[in-house]
């Protein structure tokens, strides 16, 4: 069930207050190179969900340190009562596609067949290389979003009760988000309207925890807010870097998301995003 990855140490140096301050170590999770099963067998990711005969990816570990390991996964969804990716997650992939493609409906880039791809305007078309931040080829995706109606978010932990600082990741919407906020939500409030068109708004937002389960803080960045015509916060299609150094020591990190287009089953605007270069200070 579990697939570990390898990756190497990077070393930074970093000055603080006082002459004998202590050098800061930093690790950073890239994906790349591993052997954690990757979200396929198409764009949509159909083994990560439980009606899939073939190989499914339900939880994966990437080292930190030695004894200790990122884990990260699926949810177990309470209506299938299998882990499935309905209920969220966290999972890795290489999809990029961000265009309409030959044989294919018109608009099917911002529905949930493509709901792995991220949209990198920096990336290939159609290649499945160099989507990740920095033209790295493999990144994460989470799903998920706080509310009545949900089995759970997005997250990651340390095994074995290690706490890190979780200082900085890098982020980019997915297809699926871009297309709905850009485009226009067919599950949405104004299915024909982009949030710019009504002003609408969409964030993520990141919560610590510490090894005990208590909060540590939260850390948000708005993916857009065109409440404000003067000085709109307009979706990215590029990766962007997150400071998240206000978290603290954790043991575990959880994203929701939280948006204008909601109704009364919760979020209409698909909870997901990309991550990649997870950057954690080891001491």
């Amino acid at each position: 069930m579990f697939a570990m990855l390898g990756a190497s140490l990077m070393l930074a140096s970093c000055s603080e207050d006082g002459p004998e301050a202590p050098t800061a170590y930093y690790r950073v999770i890239d994906f790349e190179n591993t052997r954690v099963t990757l979200a396929g067998p198409t764009s949509y990711g159909a083994n990560l969900y439980a009606s899939y005969d073939g190989t499914k990816f339900v939880k994966g570990e990437i080292e930190v340190e030695k004894g200790v390991n990122m884990e990260f996964g699926i949810n177990r969804s309470s209506w299938y009562n299998d882990y499935d990716f309905s209920a969220g997650g966290m999972v890795l992939s290489q999809w990029n596609y961000r265009t309409d493609i030959e044989g294919v409906s018109e608009g099917w880039w911002y529905t949930y067949l493509n709901q792995c791809s991220v949209y990198n305007t920096d990336s290939q078309d159609g290649a499945n290389k160099g989507a990740g931040a920095g033209g790295s080829n493999t990144f994460a995706v989470i799903n998920g979003f706080e509310g009545e109606y949900s089995d759970g978010v997005g997250s990651f932990r340390f095994t074995n009760g290690a706490e890190y600082r979780v200082v900085a990741m890098d982020i980019c919407p997915t297809s699926y988000v871009y297309g709905c906020i850009t485009e226009g939500n067919a599950f949405g409030n104004n299915p024909d309207k982009s949030l710019e068109e009504v002003g609408g708004w969409f964030k993520i937002i990141a919560t610590g925890y510490d090894a005990e389960g208590n909060e540590t803080a939260s850390v948000e960045k708005y993916i857009c807010d065109y409440r404000s015509s003067i000085r709109p916060v307009k979706i990215s299609s590029t990766w962007e870097n997150w400071d998240l150094s206000g978290l603290g020591r954790v043991n575990e990190v959880k994203f929701n998301f939280e948006g204008s287009d909601s109704g009364d089953f919760g979020l209409n605007t698909p909870a997901y995003m990309a991550l990649d270069n997870i950057t954690i200070r080891m001491n």
